[in-house]
């Protein structure tokens, strides 16, 4: 998924906190952490392994780095071309999935699941976030539904239709980057009010999980933070992010969002907590030098490789699962369904076919698109 992000150019061992189309060094490692956390979480393991987490890094990722590259062309040419942005968006993510798509509503009804024109449409619609909420994904089968990881890109998609637009008014004139912090944070909190007041209201765990109203601000997380780094110009967000006992507390706050299981504070504050505890670990780790040996472990070639083929790995990873299931049964339910001696050929082969449907998507669908994302203005490079 958050491959949906453009790759630039120029490297250096940190990245510039000044909105730039720099590559940013540990990014694509994180990715690759990312989907690999959300592939291991769909193959059985959701009770155990935290697959949403990763999706909210590749939220929070996706605001950072976007945030980053729209201030940057605001800088570079005193304007946002929001068409040229949308055109940009429209060749990045919608060969590869108008393809997976179409291959998931034939494995999924030959597996015997229930297809719909109304499933494909929220797919290519980018509103599958509130079609699971109210319709819900899964009917027919036993097993895993390739349409259901969908929410999360109809979350971004939802995101993306306004943002622009807010960053060409609160931009114009004297491009205030102190003003646009504010409303950013102010909007987080304003979110966290929204959550509290849909649980306390009877609102389900399903609809905070995946409404673009409720987690609207994994994203802006990421895009305060691109605002933060623009204004730190003495530093001093830098600094703090660099202190052993911040980065302390951001693993601890992280760990307690694993480990506390109270619904009340699972469909409020966490989403908050990760959202600032993601913040200074991302700074240190992109934008610092204060701990060299992750970003170097971030930055080697086979995590880099994955990171590149985030979005395509989170596109075709549940049709690997729902054809791995057809052959082995539904592991995506857990090892103790189809017994854990079949497990390790269910996962091998769900991994095996995950991988293979990544590469040949990267290299042969998203690919030939680049010449037409650089026409518009984006800065990519082919890997």
């Amino acid at each position: 998924m958050s491959a949906t992000i453009e790759t630039s150019i120029n490297t250096n061992p940190t990245a510039s906190a000044r909105p730039s189309f720099d590559y940013i060094p540990g990014l694509d490692g994180l990715r690759a952490c990312a989907v690999l956390l959300v592939l291991v979480a769909h193959m059985g393991f959701s009770t155990a392994i935290p697959g949403g987490f990763g999706v909210t890094v590749f939220f929070f990722i996706s605001g950072l780095l976007i945030t980053r590259l729209l201030l940057a062309e605001h800088a570079q040419n005193g304007r946002i071309a929001v068409g040229r942005f949308y055109v940009r968006r429209l060749f990045r993510l919608y060969p590869a999935l108008v393809v997976a798509v179409a291959l998931a509503a034939l494995v999924f009804s030959a597996a015997g699941g229930v297809m719909g024109w109304g499933k494909v449409l929220s797919a290519l619609f980018y509103y599958a976030n509130y079609y699971g909420i109210f319709v819900h994904f899964g009917q027919g089968r036993d097993g895993f539904d390739p349409f259901s990881i969908l929410w999360s890109l109809a979350v971004e998609e939802q995101y993306y239709l306004v943002f622009p637009f807010i960053c060409v008014a609160l931009l114009a004139g004297t491009a205030n980057l102190r003003r646009f912090s504010w409303v950013l944070a102010g909007s987080v909190v304003l979110v966290l009010v929204w959550r509290v007041i849909v649980h306390r209201h009877g609102g389900s765990s399903d609809y905070i999980y995946m409404a673009t109203d409720t987690r609207i601000d994994s994203i802006l997380y990421g895009a305060w933070l691109a605002l933060i780094l623009a204004n730190d110009t003495q530093k001093n967000w830098r600094r703090f992010s660099a202190s052993r006992l911040v980065q302390l507390v951001c693993l601890i706050l992280l760990l307690a969002c694993f480990v506390v299981r109270h619904p009340g504070f699972r469909d409020t504050l966490r989403y908050s907590l990760q959202g600032l505890a993601l913040m200074p670990l991302m700074t240190a780790i992109c934008f610092t030098k204060s701990v060299p040996p992750l970003t170097r472990l971030l930055e080697t070639k086979p995590l880099r490789r994955v990171g590149g083929w985030s979005y395509s790995l989170y596109l075709y990873h549940p049709i690997a699962i729902v054809l791995a299931e057809i052959w082995w049964g539904p592991g995506s339910i857990g090892p103790q369904r189809i017994g854990w001696q079949t497990f390790p050929f269910f996962a091998l082969t769900a991994v095996l076919l995950s991988f293979v449907f990544a590469i040949a998507s990267y290299n042969f669908v998203e690919k030939p698109f680049l010449r037409w994302r650089r026409r518009f203005g984006a800065h990519v490079v082919d890997n």
